[in-house]
């Protein structure tokens, strides 16, 4: 079970240094703003599903090495501690996705530890521009901690975790759910009204076990718009020293067309069950005069009864079967 939310930055140095508020909190939205969900830098792109493409995106981190296996365990996670990605399909596809740790990401040297994980869901997150505010507070990004997404989490947790539909001593760190579904909101959408949220719908997901490693999956989509959310999947670093460092991420997305499917219609000539092996199947494109030919398809058995199938395409016949002692 996660711990309750830690009083903020901003609170706790409002209590203790009243001279610091101005500057403290300027702080804290700089770091709420870059940490809202966005799609910057990193869109795999649209995709026919008709023909082969691939991505590849090298150069994105993710927060800690804890942010996926965070959001699996049953309660929700933080959505600050994975990185979103996009991509769109025109038609159905088959998508294989691969991450795996990179230390060469940026030029900030982010570690090369990063426990790969990912999970796909249906549906973005607010893009800009983003539509009229229904609250007074201007319209933003999604984000776990704006009152529309913390009134969703109190009613997930009351659902789910039987708790008491309140937003006080919430037991979840965020809206991310990395093995279902799961909605997000923004600061101007009005809390209460689910219908504002941004929704996420879960395709599927993989996990690697591997410090530093690679992990692949693949996924039968139809056509629409996708998220990619990427995060670590050690848990154990979420109180580790090193659990607000940045992990290097390498991605490749991969989108091939489906196999396709034929439907042709035939036609199926039978005979009793009980005919003996005398009896010969003869066609004959007229009867005008009727030139007889035996059937050469080898005969199959549907549903218990004997017969051939033809191509209904095929050359108008007519049939008849022609004992031979």
């Amino acid at each position: 079970m996660k711990t309750n939310k830690p009083t903020s930055t901003f609170r706790r140095t409002l209590k203790f240094a009243g001279g610091l508020l101005t500057l403290t909190a300027s702080m804290l939205v700089g770091n709420d703003v870059q940490a809202h969900i966005s799609y910057s830098g990193r869109d795999f792109g649209s995709y026919s599903g008709l023909t082969n493409g691939v991505m590849t995106i090298t150069n994105q981190t993710c927060t800690g090495n804890f942010g996926w296996a965070d959001a699996a365990d049953g309660v929700l996670g933080d959505s600050h501690k994975g990185r979103a990605f996009r991509f769109h399909l025109d038609n159905a596809a088959l998508v294989n996705l691969t991450v795996s740790a990179n230390p060469y990401a940026t030029t900030n040297n982010p570690l090369g530890d990063l426990t790969p994980a990912f999970s796909i869901y249906a549906g973005l997150a607010a893009i800009a521009p983003f539509p009229p505010t229904q609250t007074a507070l201007p319209s933003s990004a999604d984000h776990d901690f704006c009152d529309a997404s913390v009134v969703w989490r109190a009613w997930w947790e009351q659902q789910n975790l039987g708790g008491d539909g309140t937003t006080n001593n919430l037991q979840s760190d965020g809206c991310w759910n990395a093995v279902g579904d799961w909605k997000i909101g923004g600061d101007g959408d009005l809390a209460g009204d689910f219908s504002q949220l941004s929704s996420f719908a879960y395709k599927g997901s993989a996990a690697s076990t591997t410090s530093g490693g690679s992990v692949t999956g693949n996924f039968s989509l139809t056509a629409g718009d996708y998220t990619i959310f990427i995060g670590g999947n050690d848990i154990t670093n979420k109180t580790a020293g090193t659990a607000a460092l940045a992990r290097g991420i390498s991605a490749t997305l991969t989108v091939t067309p489906t196999p396709p499917l034929s439907i042709v219609q035939k036609v199926f000539v039978a005979w009793p069950s009980s005919t003996t092996t005398n009896w010969v199947l003869q066609a004959t494109p007229s009867l005008s005069p009727a030139s007889w030919s035996n059937v050469t398809n080898t005969p199959v058995v549907l549903d218990g009864q004997p017969g051939v199938v033809l191509d209904r395409g095929a050359a108008q016949q007519y049939f008849r079967l022609n004992y031979t002692p």
